[in-house]
C-alpha cells in the first residue's frame, strides 16, 4: 500500500501510548475512512516522515501546531513514559494558548482527551469530562471525534458513516433459518441478527458443557448461510485438527480462497485465509467449533482474528465450546455479544423437536428415551430425529 501523504495540516493527531495501540489504531482508522487517507495522524502511519533524530520536535510541532484536532487517549501508561510525556507538553502549551482571552472561542475545542486504559495523566483535572471509549464501538468512537471536529470546523464535509461500499452486502433483514433442533431458541435467535447489516456486533460466543449441542448448531449455521447468496462462510472445528489438511480444505472449500501450504503451522494457515478474504472483503461468516481444543491457536483468535474485527465490517464470527474467548479487557470486548449458554435440552423440548419427525411418539417415550440417553443430544438427535 502507497504511504500516506504528509499535509500541511492534520485534521486529527492521536497522541498515545503503544499498550493502548490496537484499540486506538482501529478508531483512527475509523476516523480516516471518514475523513480521508493522509487527514489523520498516527505515528505508525508517517513513520517515514518523523523517523529521525528530531523526531521529537516534529511530534511536538504536529500536536501543537500541525493538526486541528488532538486527540489524548488517557491511560495510566501515557503519563509514565517520556515520548508521551513530550507529546503531552507540546499538547498542554496548546491548551493554554487556546484558554487565552485572545484566541477564538471555538479553538478551545481543539484538545480531546478520551480514555482507553485504567490510570490517570498528570495535567487532566479530576473535574475534566474524559469520554471512556472502551464502552463504545469503534464507529461511536469515531462519531463522537467527527463531531468534536465538527465544533472546530463548522464547514468540514465528512463521508457518512453510513456509507455501504458496492457489491455484497449483508442483508437489511435476517432470512429464515432451517433449525431441526431441540430448543436452543436463544442461539438461534441471536444468530438470526449476527446475519443482519444493521448487528452492532460481529462476534457470537456459545458456550455450553458437553452434550448440549453445540457442534450441531454450528454445522446448522454453516447449512444455513450456504444457502444465502453473496455470503461465504467456512466452519472449522478445532477437534478434527489431527488430520490438519483435511480440515483446513473443508474449511476453505466454500470460502473461495486458496488452500494454504500444508508446511505452515495452524495459526499461520488459518491467518493466511483470513488475510485473503480480507483483501477481497465480501460479506463472510467464520464458525470455529469446540474452541476449548484450540491449543495454542487460541492466541491467534484472540490477539489477532477478533482484534482484525474492530474494523472488518464484513467480516462476522462465531465460536462455540466449552470455553470461549472472554473480553475482559480485550480491545475486541465493543463488538462481542453477551455469551450465549446453552442448556441441555429437556423431555418437553425434545418431544416438540420428535412430533416434527415422528408425531406417533407419546412424551412418555420421549421420556424413558431420554433417561436412556441420558440426556445426550447427539443420541436423542439420531433416536428422535428424521430416521430414528
Amino acid at each position: 500500500m502507497a504511504e500516506r501523504p504528509v499535509p500541511e495540516k492534520f485534521l486529527v493527531a492521536f497522541s498515545l501510548a503503544g499498550e493502548q495501540r490496537e484499540l486506538v489504531q482501529a478508531i483512527a482508522q475509523a476516523v480516516e475512512d471518514r475523513l480521508g487517507r493522509g487527514q489523520v495522524f498516527l505515528d505508525e502511519w508517517f513513520e517515514h516522515y518523523i523517523a529521525g533524530d528530531d523526531a521529537d520536535l516534529k511530534l511536538q510541532e504536529i500536536y501543537a501546531r500541525r493538526c486541528e484536532l488532538a486527540v489524548v487517549c488517557v491511560s495510566g501508561r501515557y503519563g509514565a513514559k517520556p515520548w508521551t510525556q513530550a507529546e503531552h507538553r507540546a499538547i498542554r502549551s496548546r491548551f493554554m494558548q487556546c484558554s487565552s482571552p485572545a484566541a477564538e472561542p471555538r479553538e478551545r475545542q481543539a484538545i480531546l482527551p478520551v480514555r482507553v486504559g485504567d490510570g490517570e495523566v498528570e495535567g487532566i483535572l479530576f473535574n475534566a469530562i474524559v469520554p471512556d471509549v472502551r464502552q463504545r464501538s469503534v464507529t461511536e468512537s469515531a462519531e463522537l471525534i467527527i463531531a468534536r471536529l465538527h465544533l472546530l470546523r463548522p464547514d468540514l464535509a465528512a463521508e457518512p458513516a453510513s456509507t455501504r461500499p458496492s457489491g455484497p452486502a449483508w442483508p437489511d433483514k435476517a432470512p429464515p433459518l432451517s433449525w431441526p433442533m431441540a430448543d436452543h431458541s436463544g442461539a438461534r435467535a441471536a444468530f438470526a441478527e449476527l446475519l443482519t447489516a444493521g448487528v452492532p456486533w460481529r462476534l457470537l460466543r456459545i458456550c455450553g458443557i458437553s452434550e448440549t449441542g453445540k457442534s450441531h448448531i454450528t454445522r446448522q449455521m454453516l447449512a444455513n448461510v450456504l444457502a444465502i447468496p453473496d455470503i461465504a462462510c467456512g466452519r472449522f472445528d478445532f477437534k478434527g485438527t489431527t488430520d490438519m489438511a483435511r480440515e483446513v480444505g473443508a474449511f476453505v472449500q466454500e470460502l473461495g480462497v486458496s488452500v494454504p501450504a500444508t508446511s505452515l503451522r495452524l495459526h499461520e494457515g488459518l491467518d493466511q485465509i483470513v488475510a485473503a478474504l480480507r483483501q477481497r472483503a465480501r460479506p463472510t461468516l467464520l464458525i470455529f467449533d469446540t474452541y476449548e481444543m484450540a491449543g495454542e491457536t487460541q492466541e491467534w483468535v484472540e490477539k489477532s482474528l477478533l482484534q482484525g474485527l474492530m474494523r472488518a465490517t464484513w467480516l462476522r464470527v462465531v465460536i462455540a465450546g466449552q470455553r470461549v474467548p472472554e473480553p475482559s479487557g480485550a480491545v475486541w470486548a465493543t463488538v462481542a455479544r453477551p455469551t450465549v449458554q446453552l442448556e441441555l435440552p429437556q423431555p418437553a423440548d425434545w418431544y416438540d423437536y420428535s412430533r416434527l419427525h415422528r408425531p406417533e411418539l407419546k412424551l412418555e417415550q420421549v421420556e424413558t428415551a431420554c433417561d436412556l440417553a441420558r440426556g445426550k443430544a447427539s443420541l436423542l438427535a439420531k433416536l428422535l430425529g428424521p430416521g430414528g
